[in-house]
């Protein structure tokens, strides 16, 4: 997947925070998530950014041919190549409407700060078949450009809820009618021992730390994920994708019935 880098700055100032740049992500994110972007910026004179605006013109995207430096200072001196977008606020969903539709499985995050990651959970999670992601807005990245981007687009289609309390929001969930599972490598449980569920919620923790003591007790079951490699640890996104593949098995409604969650 072709790199943008906000860490290739020029300058001290960091880019704005709803800007994405760099020719090959305008490209892809117009091309996967047109609906989310406010305005393309291209700089005079650059050629390489016609195909960018060819893509936006054909997908209704408004269009402002600005100077290079104004490029630098929106994007804190990245390497914008003349090209940069500004991506929509994000529109979170309401738990209580997200909770409202039901999904059969949903997944919660405690603590991933990393966008990449939560792009790439965002990802698995709609590919695979859940319902929604809930996060907390403390300690937790929120839906930047990047995470769009990760996302291969899937932020655009899977409701996502940012919540104030997590545990709150668990007591919630399990008033609704679903189980609660959390991934931990010390988990005294294994998927195969798990129960049939009607509903459930698999819970991630963040990079390193996992997920918080508070949010554990929360949890009707810990589960660990079998290791038989030298490596001992998984990288969270991976951990998500497989406790919702292993959880979607015990989910067998949701294979019989086309794009019912």
């Amino acid at each position: 997947m072709p790199r943008h880098s906000f860490r290739q700055r020029r300058s001290g100032a960091a880019p704005s925070s709803d800007m994405l740049f760099g020719l090959n992500p305008a490209l892809e994110v117009l091309r996967i998530s047109p609906d989310l972007l406010e305005k393309l910026y291209v700089a005079r004179g650059v050629q390489a950014g016609d195909r960018v605006v060819a893509e936006a013109r054909a997908r209704g995207v408004a269009i402002e041919v600005t100077d290079r430096s104004a490029l630098d200072r929106m994007t804190g001196g990245g390497h914008h190549q003349g090209v940069a977008v500004r991506i929509k606020p994000f529109s979170f969903a309401p738990i209580d409407e997200l909770l409202r539709d039901a999904p059969r499985l949903l997944v919660v995050l405690d603590g991933v700060t990393d966008p990449q990651n939560l792009g790439a959970i965002v990802r698995s999670a709609e590919v695979l078949g859940a319902g929604g992601v809930i996060l907390p807005r403390d300690r937790n990245v929120g839906v930047t450009p990047t995470v769009v981007r990760a996302s291969s687009g899937a932020a655009v289609h899977l409701p996502v809820a940012q919540v104030v309390n997590l545990v709150r929001t668990l007591e919630q969930v399990k008033d609704a009618g679903y189980w609660i599972v959390g991934l931990d490598a010390a988990g005294g449980s294994r998927f195969q021992d798990l129960p049939p569920f009607e509903r459930v919620v698999v819970v991630v923790g963040g990079e390193g730390k996992g997920i918080r003591p508070l949010v554990a007790r929360s949890c009707d079951f810990m589960v660990a994920i079998p290791v038989r490699g030298r490596v001992t640890s998984l990288n969270v996104a991976a951990a998500a994708a497989i406790g919702l593949h292993e959880l979607m098995a015990r989910l067998p409604q949701l294979a019989t019935i086309p794009g019912d969650r």
